[in-house]
């Protein structure tokens, strides 16, 4: 008999074989890859800060400048119209998203 056969027919190594693989199929954790939470922290801290006091001093600038070009006579009303509906789409589309996800 050769070494092969004889190392295949001993019954510890295929014990040892199969309880390693057991205790390594047992303790697997799933990969840093599939861990989504810091990009979701860094996602909801953009959102935060968009919709917070930067949003706000923000939109508040383009109203100003809106209201600087009317003062001088020079305003677009496409440009006005155009502030104000992205004045809404920023603030209102975080709840709306947060809507849609609730039901």
């Amino acid at each position: 008999m050769n070494t092969l056969t004889k190392l295949l027919s001993n019954r510890e190594i295929w014990r040892f074989v199969f309880s390693t693989a057991a205790i390594l199929l047992l303790t697997t954790q799933p990969s840093a890859a599939q861990d989504f939470q810091g990009v979701t922290t860094f996602l909801d801290k953009v959102v935060a800060a968009i919709t917070g006091p930067i949003g706000i001093a923000v939109s508040a600038l383009a109203v100003m400048a809106v209201g600087f070009s009317f003062m001088t006579g020079r305003m677009d009303w496409t440009f006005a119209v155009a502030v104000v509906l992205g004045i809404a789409i920023v603030f209102g589309g975080a709840s709306f998203v947060e809507g849609l996800s609730a039901s």
